[in-house]
């Protein structure tokens, strides 16, 4: 192998500098090219930049296993090898001489990796800091190889807050930071403790974790990436990345990055009505609702959140239906707050401003195409743009036609839809700043347009959590939920569901949801489309949840308002709707107040046969 790199063209440079710590901190490296760090907390080694053993002195355990195979993780650096092609990793797989070596490859261009490795004599903390040269660099990485999968896992602020363990059906997985990674934080549990990786980056570069398991072990590892485009990019700074030991739960580094968080983004804290929220719910824009509605719930602490209220036009902002403001009128007659749909990165291509907007249009990092939503698919009629928010031009607007509505009526708050799209434009940066640090400039801008009303999003992420005080939860891709992100963002970022099926209507994608916010603890949503939902009462599961709400259940028992709850049509109560329930119905009709309560199936008072319909549409419940 090493007559190979020698034989090769590239020079790979691996160095590590070594600084003086405290008496109890040391960084040594051995006569195998091991680098080997201590502290109070840990003992760890490194292999050709992989972190290969760790161990927590504070619980006495070990996480890795011996490396007996080659490590699933390796460091190194990406490059794009032509314009729009991702380059594969360059990574390093021989070992070290002491304190520097060089590694030959058959590139056509020179590329370098520099690890820096030191112990923060304040934290204990060890500081993982990376530099790469090459010819368009993309990334840099480094990685944790040989950890022991029986007795770690992984607990993410991914997907809505995500564990990974033994159990897990999973092969690779990635998480791009901030949409898909959430927060710049991994913990790693053992039994009595574990340890943590976390970056104390507050520029938003993009970055991401990734998991590769074996048989027996597995791999994390942790890059940074260049801002596109990359065809200019010479070199690659990473990230600061910072591990370290804990003894106890998941909870106890998890606490710890939240008050980094909070001391680092200083979010705002929600106002005393979106702290007393019960419930959301979806409604489009019909008062014939409202007063149903307002019998099954508290309307003081719900939230009507209003589709349909805007005129089906091409033009990209909010235009109000003449109901509107009759809507509005009633909705807060009664109690409720209302929080109207709207998006504000994106544009149709139909809108007459799109053409002025084009050259902010978001394009892929590499491939440069445009982005947008079903962009690229023509059997979809309401395809739209992606808009980098960078542009002053684009916010001012933006702002603009919001402010609008804000001044004409009396909103709540906005859903901002697709507000957390944090990405790399192969555009660069647009009047200086880049697609992240132009979304927070746009939160910030509509803030103070628009004082006093409440933003909501899609999704949160360390992005926008300190500017959005509610925020959808997708439950998508999510193989195993956990409550780390709710941990995180909730104190200022109250999560709801995200546009959840109706529990009576789809109860099989319901439950998909329901599993995952019973985990997150999310705020009780519910859609309701018509006044018969919540007058009918085949509609029990509908009519249950709100009662749950209304009757001040926790949000787990709403969430999961259908365990142990009674069959509709199952009179005699054998677990099932069959033959035997519709004789008797049968035996009973014409009966008012019947003696058994059950055969009068919806509850009018008499049995008849609107009782015998319920019965029958129910068979084989």
């Amino acid at each position: 192998m090493r007559d190979f790199w020698i034989k090769c063209a590239c020079i790979l440079l691996l160095q590590f500098v070594l600084i003086p710590a405290a008496l109890s901190n040391t960084l040594t490296v051995d006569e195998a090219g091991n680098v080997l760090a201590e502290t109070d907390r840990y003992r760890v080694r490194f292999r050709d930049g992989v972190l290969i053993h760790f161990h927590n002195k504070l619980t006495n355990e070990t996480y890795t296993l011996p490396p007996r195979a080659d490590s699933n993780e390796q460091s190194g650096i990406s490059i794009q090898y032509n314009e729009g092609e991702y380059g594969k990793y360059i990574l390093i797989d021989d070992h070290w001489e002491v304190v520097e070596v060089a590694y030959y490859s058959d590139y056509r261009v020179d590329k370098t990796v520099r690890i820096r490795i030191s112990i923060d004599a304040d934290t204990g903390e060890l500081v993982i800091r990376q530099h790469g040269t090459s010819e368009r660099v993309v990334s840099i990485m480094w990685g944790c190889g040989y950890l022991n999968s029986q007795k770690m896992d992984i607990i993410l602020p991914a997907s809505g807050g995500e564990i990974i363990d033994a159990a897990t059906d999973t092969d690779h997985r990635g998480f791009e930071y901030p949409e898909g990674w959430a927060a710049q934080l991994a913990i790693l549990q053992g039994g009595d403790g574990g340890f943590f990786v976390r970056s104390t980056d507050t520029t938003f570069r993009f970055k991401g974790v990734g998991y590769n398991p074996t048989a027996e072990h597995f791999g994390i590892s942790f890059r940074t990436d260049n801002f596109a485009p990359f065809r200019d990019k010479n070199e690659v700074t990473s990230v600061e990345w910072r591990l370290n030991a804990y003894q106890g739960d998941w909870q106890v580094p998890a606490l710890y990055y939240r008050d980094w968080m909070e001391a680092a983004f200083q979010p705002m804290q929600p106002p005393a009505w979106v702290k007393d929220l019960e419930l959301v719910v979806y409604l489009n824009l019909r008062v014939d609702v409202l007063p149903e509605l307002a019998k099954h719930v508290n309307p003081s602490t719900t939230l009507i959140y209003l589709l349909g209220w805007q005129r089906a036009e091409k033009a990209n902002f909010p235009t109000p239906k003449p109901e509107f403001g009759a809507f509005l009128e009633a909705a807060h007659s009664y109690g409720f707050r209302v929080m109207p749909y709207t998006n504000v990165v994106s544009m149709s291509p139909d809108d007459p401003l799109y053409p002025e907007f084009e050259k902010f249009h978001l394009r892929h990092p590499t491939g440069g195409y445009k982005l947008g939503y079903r962009w690229d698919d023509p059997s979809y009629p309401d395809s739209v743009a992606y808009i980098n928010p960078a542009s002053k031009a684009f916010r001012k607007y933006t702002v603009a036609q919001h402010k609008k509505v804000y001044e004409a009526y009396p909103i709540d708050g906005f859903h901002l839809d697709i507000n957390t799209l944090f990405r790399n434009d192969s555009n660069g940066l647009v009047d200086g700043l880049t697609f992240p640090e132009g979304n927070i400039l746009m939160h910030q801008e509509l803030r103070e347009a628009m004082p006093g009303i409440v933003f909501g999003g899609e999704n949160v992420h360390e992005g926008t959590f300190f500017n959005t005080n509610l925020a959808q939860w997708w439950s998508r891709h999510n193989k195993q939920p956990h409550p780390i992100s709710s941990f995180l963002f909730s104190p200022w970022t109250i999560p709801y569901g995200f546009h959840v099926p109706n529990p009576d209507g789809e109860p099989e994608l319901y439950r998909s949801f329901q599993e995952a916010y019973v985990v997150w603890g999310v705020l009780p949503t519910i859609r309701i489309r018509a006044p018969w939902m919540l007058r009918n009462p085949v509609m029990v599961k509908t009519q249950g949840f709100l009662k749950s709400v209304r009757e001040g259940q926790s949000w787990e028992q709403t969430w999961n308002i259908d365990v142990g709850m009674d069959i509709v049509g199952d009179v005699n109560e054998d677990g099932v709707v069959n033959v035997l329930d519709l004789i008797m119905v049968a035996q009973h009709i014409g009966i008012e107040k019947p003696s058994n309560p059950r055969v009068d199936v919806n509850g009018d008072g008499v049995v008849n046969i609107q009782d015998l319909v319920i019965v029958a549409n129910a068979f084989g419940n």
